[in-house]
Parts: C-alpha cells; structure tokens; sequence
C-alpha cells in the first residue's frame, strides 16, 4: 500500500504536461488536450495532427529546459520551417497567427507562432524540467554514425528531433538508478537476443555468435533497442517526459506486447509518456496489461469541417470515433462475405 500512495504522491506532484489549446495552428482550428500524468496515446487518421501536438509540447519542453524566452528556434527546428508563421491553419481564417496555451505543472504558457514566437508566462514560472525525449517514426539506431556532424553542417531533410535522438543516444549514461524500470530493461534485452555495444558512432548487436553492426539488424528491433539505450542511459528518469512517434513501425506484433509492457514500466516510474499510433494492437495491450492503479489516456482525432476535432477516452473501446477498429471490423465482414459467397470454401 505504501508504494502504490508513494507514487500517486509523485505522479501528482511531479511537473508534467497538463493541459494543451491550438488555435488556428496547422491541422487544428481550436482543439483542447487535457493529458494524463501517465500515458497518452493519439489516435486519428493521417493528417490529423498527431504529431504536431507532441512536437509543439515537445518544443515547448525544450525551450524551458534551456531557459529560452522564445520557442522559435525549437518550433524551427522540429517543423522544418524557416519562419514560424507557417505554421498557420491553411484555409479560411480571421486569425492572423497560429496560437498556442498549456500548463506545465503549475506553470501556464502562451504563444503566438510569429517571427519571435516568444513564450509568455500566464501563471507561475517555467520549472525546472529533465530534457524531453522525442523518438521520431524513422529509425536512427543505425543511422548514427555522423549524423549530428551532417545534421549540424549541412541542410538535410532531417528535423530537429532526429539530430536530438541521436545526441541522447550517443551519449554517455548517466550515473543514475532505473527506479523500478530494471524488470522492462531485462525484457527488452531478451528481445534483442543480446546486448548493446557502441563503437566508435555506431551501435553493435552482441550475440553469442558474434558481433553484429546495428545496420543490418532489423529495423524493428532497432527500435527496441531504442528504448533500451534511453533507459539504460539515464534519460528516462522520474520526471522526463516520453513522446515517440509510431512505436509500431516494422515491429511484429509479437514484440509489442513486450514493448508496450516496458512503455508501462517507464510510466510506473514517473515518466510522462505520449504516442502517436495506427496500431491495434499497441492500443489493445495498453487496455489489458494496464493496471488499476496506472494513469492512461486516448485521444480520438479526427478531421471536421471545422478543422481536427478531439475526444477523449479511459478505455480503449471507449475511443471514438476508432478508424483502426472500423477498419478491423470491416475487414472481417469483408472477409465472412467472401467465405460465404464461395460456399464456405475458399480453396
């Protein structure tokens, strides 16, 4: 009993995304976020702005961390526009700028994405806050080598949260304990069949058989090793905040299960986690594996007339509307229709 009131102590008190408003900001005319302090899992169609809500956060995070008065640059860089008011809805709209509001613990922000996009405290003061995580859908494990060197030197279709990944990566681990994250580290490691080896800028898969360069280890597997890395190097601490971006790409199924329950483990510990995902089965193990006392949350977006509208679910059948279980439906319909129409036979 008493870790279960120690860690709702620390989930409540901890600094973490709150809250979130777009006004006329890309996809969004005027959309409310109101997040858990555990995970938060995106639902919608492509083109619904699932990943620019977690990069305006993320953006947001970034530029209080390094104590920035403007989120220009980090806007910038994670968007891949030279000038911030860009970032405006397309369409018909009085608005002259895209807008953004949140609350971080207890410190409320504001922006207007102009040329300064400078951040306006409303309430409180930015907090102290760990650097946030952001793992993009396109996999860097084994594009390491240079790549922060190309980044930094060259003008490459890169955004900014590949060149951060990859830093975090690279980096040294951090002289700091897992906090109850040591059973998901384990488990990941199993997965991989082996451990992780940095040479030089390029990760290695030891195997019992040898070494083997992460370049031609599969790239869903890379992506667990991904996460293994962060943990192991002390970037997802209490504190920290998680946002990854299509967790499920070229991963088998089989392996979210095991993903999923280390994406749980890193919440347990006081990581605020959010993820953008097309998958049914990332979305159905966060529903069964979560226990009672674990904070969740889905957010169903979907394209309106009036731009992307958002609704909130505590269950993964509450979500709604759910084009992947639209979809999934659909397709055994489909599937029972053909059986009949051939007799029950399909040979």
């Amino acid at each position: 009993m008493g870790d279960f009131v120690n860690r709702e102590n620390m989930m409540r008190d901890r600094a973490c995304h709150k809250e979130l408003r777009l006004r006329e900001f890309t996809v969004f005319q005027d959309a409310r976020f109101a997040f858990s302090p555990g995970v938060n899992a995106l639902v919608g169609e492509n083109g619904t702005g699932k990943t620019h809500l977690m990069k305006v956060l993320y953006a947001v995070q970034y530029a209080a961390m390094r104590g920035e008065a403007s989120v220009r640059k980090a806007l910038g860089g994670v968007f891949q526009v030279t000038d911030t008011a860009q970032l405006k809805r397309l369409g018909f709209t009085k608005a002259s700028h895209a807008e953004a509001e949140g609350q971080f613990g207890d410190w409320r922000w504001q922006f207007v994405a102009d040329h300064d996009a400078r951040l306006r405290s409303v309430a409180g003061g930015a907090p102290r806050t760990e650097r946030p995580v952001f793992i993009p859908a396109t996999d860097m494990m084994g594009h390491t080598r240079g790549f922060v060197t190309t980044y930094d030197e060259y003008d490459i279709d890169f955004d900014q949260t590949h060149r951060d990944i990859v830093s975090l990566l690279l980096g040294p681990e951090r002289r700091r304990p897992q906090n109850g994250q040591s059973g998901a580290v384990e488990a990941l490691r199993e997965v991989l069949g082996g451990d992780l080896v940095l040479e030089g800028e390029r990760f290695h898969l030891d195997l019992q058989d040898g070494r083997l360069p992460m370049t031609l280890v599969a790239e869903g597997i890379r992506k667990v090793a991904t996460l293994l890395r962060l943990a192991r190097s002390g970037w997802l601490e209490p504190g920290a905040t998680l946002f990854w971006d299509e967790p499920e790409v070229n991963l088998n199924p089989v392996v979210m299960r095991t993903l999923v329950a280390a994406i749980l483990a890193v919440a347990r510990s006081g990581v605020q986690v959010f993820l953008a995902t097309h998958s049914y089965t990332i979305l159905r193990e966060i529903d069964v594996q979560a226990r009672r006392a674990d904070q969740f949350r889905f957010f169903a977006l979907a394209v309106g007339q009036q731009g992307v509208t958002v609704q909130t679910a505590d269950s993964y059948l509450g979500i709604e509307p759910n084009p992947i279980e639209r979809h999934y439906a659909d397709l055994y319909v489909r599937g029972i229709r053909k059986q009949l129409a051939h007799g029950g036979d399909l040979e």
